[in-house]
């Protein structure tokens, strides 16, 4: 046996879980050679860091976890060919038993193994069932829907269109390009060309992510009132749910309500903000919907990956577009669409479109432009763009930090329990928002919220006017979610309530009933993801880390509407945008592979 403790000392970034795991694998295995304990080892370490599998040609003939004032510490894998040979002696194939899985150069525990199949096998079951609908049925209700006939492709038409032939689709694109505007004419279009009415539902992964959701898809309806009959705009749901509850979670249980056996009564599913959904999940997704069901993705495959393993939406959603196959570019001509045929290998994805102009970000302001740069690694024009001086951009270097956080905090945060009534201290609470990248560190999250309580309660009152608390933990029985943002403001009679947003609506929960909970003037970026504000700061860390990516960067800054702040050291920054998030899996090779070849 190994002395765990001391491999632990010797070995960087290496978790007892991952140690532990190795071994009792490796006893499963019967097999104690170093090569495969620390093969073992990288599985469950790559799949803390958010990968599915551990990827050889990744890994083969690095060192990995060297401590760096111990020069022998770490482990060297082997070249790829000899470990390649070596796991394949192994009885790990995809139809033993072991708890680990070999194939295709990717080392899986075999309960990620089968989430990746489970739901390439979900994605394919529709991609192999393309749907051929009312072609004059169609044309009308596009014609209806859209207004065609400009000088430019209008690439939310094309999509609405293309998802007439998909029981699969996905729709991408940037901030404010039209995702939900699109789709709710996409719903549209299907319950005007269906033959039955179809039984629709809407789900994203937050309740704040759902709750906006509901919100633009009403909102785009209002606008099609004029366009179509009350039947078809009825179809269209007004309300989205999260995932967990659409699926039906079973208090103090893993699992879920429906599954396999027991699927979900849907037609259509829409889901938003897809990039925040993990493997495991989105598989479990796919297992409760019956064959019949269309399903709708809708996300930016720019942001930042789910927390938990998996990057499904950036595996499927190929950038650039691969272009569309003979067939559905002949297909989308029919309603005078011309699109590009697929001209490269792997080939086409017929079910992906994406949407290119963004009206929120139009080409002409800071936000936008620093948001490509960011996003295609350019740190020294990213940079320039910041200092240039856009009215929409504010760079804040290092030494000014300090003195701005108290000007936002006296601007922006007190005035919101001097507001004249609960609405307008909404409406205050969502004009600004603190964003950083970490909790700890003396600019997290942590901090920040420290700092500003004791300028705004000296007092330390467990509970103050104009307080915006934040719920850290689900509790179905109150109805109050991980993420949800509250408010707390007395009510007619002056006691203090902490009050949450559904819609226009305002629903008060007595504080002695909330589940955990943190006030929350700054947020980590990742709590923000499927949330905007009319104004944000992003403040960057003393120090480069491992954690602040391209795509944490470009999801915090496009959570503002109107304008961003970015406070930090130019270093910082620089090493920010070119560091870019990787997840390895086999999902792509999987599912889209096979149907390319």
């Amino acid at each position: 046996m190994r002395d765990l403790l001391s491999l632990r000392q010797t070995l960087e970034d290496v978790a007892e879980v991952d140690l532990f795991l190795a071994e009792r694998l490796c006893a499963w295995l019967h097999c104690d050679e170093d090569w495969l304990f620390y093969s073992l080892v990288g599985v469950s370490h790559a799949l803390r860091q958010g990968h599915s599998c551990l990827l050889l040609s990744a890994w083969a003939g690095r060192t990995e976890w060297a401590v760096d004032d111990q020069p022998d510490s770490g482990y060297r894998f082997p070249a790829l060919d000899d470990w390649h040979a070596r796991l394949s002696s192994l009885p790990i194939g995809p139809d033993e038993d072991a708890p680990v899985v070999y194939e295709h150069q990717r080392l899986y525990l075999r309960r990620y193994w089968r989430f990746e199949c489970d739901l390439a096998e979900g994605l394919r079951l529709r991609l192999d069932a393309p749907t051929q609908p009312n072609l004059k049925a169609a044309r009308e209700a596009l014609a209806t829907l859209f207004d065609l006939g400009g000088n430019h492709t209008d690439w939310q038409a094309v999509a609405a269109a293309n998802a007439l032939f998909n029981r699969f689709s996905i729709i991408a694109g940037g901030p404010g390009t039209g995702k939900t505007y699109t789709v709710t004419r996409v719903l549209a279009l299907l319950a005007m060309t269906l033959p039955d009415a179809p039984t629709i539902r809407m789900a994203a992964p937050t309740g704040k992510a759902a709750q906006r959701l509901g919100e633009s898809i009403r909102a785009a309806k209002s606008d099609l009132g004029g366009r179509v009959d009350l039947v078809t705009l009825d179809a269209i749901p007004d309300e989205a749910t999260t995932l967990h509850r659409l699926l039906g979670v079973i208090p103090n249980q893993p699992g879920f309500r429906h599954d396999a056996r027991n699927p979900l009564d849907i037609d259509i599913l829409l889901m938003d903000e897809v990039s925040m959904v993990d493997l495991p999940l989105m598989a479990r997704l796919f297992r409760t919907l019956p064959a019949h069901c269309r399903v709708i993705l809708l996300g930016d495959a720019d942001q930042l990956p789910s927390v938990a393993a998996g990057s499904v939406l950036a595996d499927l959603a190929e950038r650039p577009h691969p272009g569309y196959s003979p067939t559905r570019t002949k297909a989308l001509k029919q309603f005078g669409f011309t699109v590009d045929a697929s001209g490269k290998n792997p080939g086409p994805a017929d079910y992906l479109s994406y949407l290119y102009h963004s009206r929120r970000f139009d080409g002409e302001g800071g936000i936008g432009r620093l948001a490509r740069q960011v996003i295609e690694g350019d740190a020294d024009g990213s940079l320039n763009t910041l200092i240039a001086g856009h009215n929409d951009l504010e760079w804040v270097p290092t030494e000014r930090i300090q003195n701005r956080i108290s000007r936002w905090v006296e601007d922006w945060y007190r005035p919101i329990a001097h507001s004249l009534d609960r609405a307008a201290a909404f409406d205050a609470l969502f004009q600004f928002r603190l964003l950083c990248p970490t909790r700890v560190g003396p600019l997290g999250v942590e901090a920040l919220n420290e700092r500003i309580l004791k300028m705004l309660n000296p007092g330390r009152a467990p509970f103050f006017k104009g307080q915006p608390i934040m719920i850290t933990e689900n509790h179905y029985g109150v109805g109050l979610y991980n993420g949800d943002i509250g408010l707390i403001w007395p009510d007619d009679e002056g006691q203090l309530l902490a009050w949450f947003q559904t819609g226009e609506e305002h629903r008060p929960v007595a504080p002695g009933r909330l589940p955990r909970f943190e006030t929350v003037y700054a947020m980590t970026i990742h709590k923000t993801q499927g949330s905007e504000f009319e104004r944000v700061a992003i403040i960057l860390p003393e120090t480069p880390m491992a954690m602040l990516s391209r795509e944490l960067i470009y999801t915090g800054l496009t959570r503002a509407r109107q304008s961003l702040a970015i406070a930090g050291s130019e270093p910082v920054w620089r090493d920010g945008v070119k560091r870019r998030v990787e997840r390895f899996s086999g999902l792509q090779k999987r599912l889209v592979g096979d149907q390319r070849n």
